[in-house]
C-alpha cells in the first residue's frame, strides 16, 4: 500500500487527535456512601482539617458522640466527613482490644457498622444531587440507631 502526503497528513492527525475526540460529556463520577466504599469513603482530602488520632478506644468513642451531637447542631457535610474518619480510627481501635470476649467484640462491630450506614446515609443526602434531600431529616430519622449503637458500646465499656 503506497502513502500519500494526503493519507499520511490524514493518519497523523488521527493519531494525534484521537485521544483527545473521546466522549464530548464524560460520565460524572459517582457518589458513594462510606459504608459502600470502604476506607477513605467519603471522598475528600485530609489536607483541609488537622487533627490527632483518639488516644484509646473509649476515647474514639467519647469524640465520636460529641460529634454526633454537634452534627444535629451545625449540621455540615464536613462535619460528616469529619465523623466518617473518625469512625474509620474507632474502628482500628477497637481491632486492638485484645481484651474484650468475642460477644463483646462482635457487638462493637455491629454497633460500628450501624454508626457507618447512618452516618453514610447522611452524607448520601449531602452529596444526592436532590434538592428534596434533606441531610437534617436524614439524621433525625436515623437518631434512634445512632443512639442505640451508642448505647451498646458505653455498656460493652
Amino acid at each position: 500500500m503506497h502513502v500519500t502526503p494526503v493519507r499520511l497528513g490524514f493518519l497523523c492527525l488521527v493519531v494525534v487527535l484521537g485521544p483527545a475526540c473521546g466522549p464530548a460529556n464524560p460520565p460524572a463520577p459517582q457518589v458513594r456512601s462510606a459504608a459502600a466504599s470502604g476506607q477513605n469513603g467519603h471522598g475528600h482530602d485530609h489536607d483541609d482539617h488537622d487533627h490527632a488520632p483518639p488516644a484509646s478506644f473509649a476515647d474514639g468513642v467519647k469524640r465520636l458522640e460529641t460529634l454526633a451531637h454537634n452534627l444535629g447542631e451545625s449540621m455540615t457535610d464536613e462535619g460528616v466527613h469529619e465523623i466518617g474518619h473518625l469512625l474509620e480510627e474507632v474502628r482500628e481501635s477497637a481491632k486492638k482490644l485484645s481484651s474484650a470476649p468475642a460477644d463483646d467484640a462482635a457487638a462493637i462491630a455491629k454497633a460500628l457498622d450501624d454508626l457507618e450506614e447512618c452516618f453514610g446515609k447522611v452524607d448520601e443526602a449531602f452529596h444526592s444531587g436532590d434538592e428534596k434531600a434533606d441531610p437534617k431529616q436524614v439524621l433525625e430519622s436515623v437518631r434512634e440507631r445512632i443512639e442505640g449503637a451508642f448505647k451498646t458500646i458505653r455498656e460493652v465499656l
